[in-house]
C-alpha cells in the first residue's frame, strides 16, 4: 500500500465519525434539550429514570415545600446535598421514617396521597435493588422533601383522627 492509498483510507475511515462530531457541535443546544426529556437511561452514574419520576411527582404536588434543615434524615445538616455514594442511603432512610409513619397514619391518607405513597414506593425499590443507581443531589432531595412531606400529612392525620 503506497503512501496515496493510505491516506485514502484513512480520509474514508474517519469521514463518518467526523460528520457527526460536527453535526453533534452544530446542534449541541438542541441535543441538551432532546436528552432533557429523555425518560429512561443510563450516562455513567445517572439515572434518568429515576430523576424524571421525582420531577413529575414534584411537579404534581406544589404543597411539598423544602424540608426543616434538620429533619430530612434526623441527622444535622441532612437536608443538605448528599455526598457521593450516599444518594441511596439517603433515600432507603427517608423510606424508612414513611414506612414507620405509615404503619398508624396510612388510613388519614387522601387517594393522592396513596398514589404517591406508591410511587416513592417503586422510587425506593429503584434504589434499593439497583446497586448501580447514583441519582444527581438534587433527585435525592426532591424524595427526602416529598417523603417527609407525606410523613407529616400522615402524622397530621393521626393526631386530628
Amino acid at each position: 500500500m503506497d503512501a496515496l492509498t493510505f491516506t485514502a483510507e484513512i480520509f474514508k475511515a474517519a469521514a463518518w465519525p467526523a460528520v457527526a462530531l460536527a453535526v453533534a457541535l452544530v446542534f449541541r443546544s438542541q441535543l441538551r434539550a432532546l436528552m432533557a426529556r429523555l425518560s429512561r437511561g443510563r450516562v455513567g452514574p445517572a439515572e434518568f429514570e429515576f430523576e424524571q419520576q421525582l420531577q413529575s411527582l414534584a411537579a404534581r404536588l406544589p404543597q411539598a415545600g423544602p424540608a426543616a434543615p434538620d429533619a430530612a434524615l434526623g441527622r444535622p445538616g441532612a437536608s443538605a446535598l448528599p455526598a457521593a455514594g450516599a444518594a441511596r442511603k439517603d433515600i432507603l432512610a427517608a423510606w424508612a421514617c414513611l414506612e414507620q409513619a405509615a404503619r398508624t397514619g396510612m388510613q388519614h391518607l387522601s387517594p393522592r396521597d396513596m398514589v404517591l405513597y406508591r410511587q416513592l414506593g417503586a422510587l425506593r425499590d429503584q434504589a434499593q435493588h439497583n446497586p448501580g443507581l447514583e441519582p444527581a443531589a438534587e433527585a435525592v432531595r426532591t424524595y427526602v422533601q416529598l417523603a417527609r412531606g407525606l410523613q407529616a400529612r400522615m402524622e397530621r392525620g393521626r393526631g386530628a383522627g
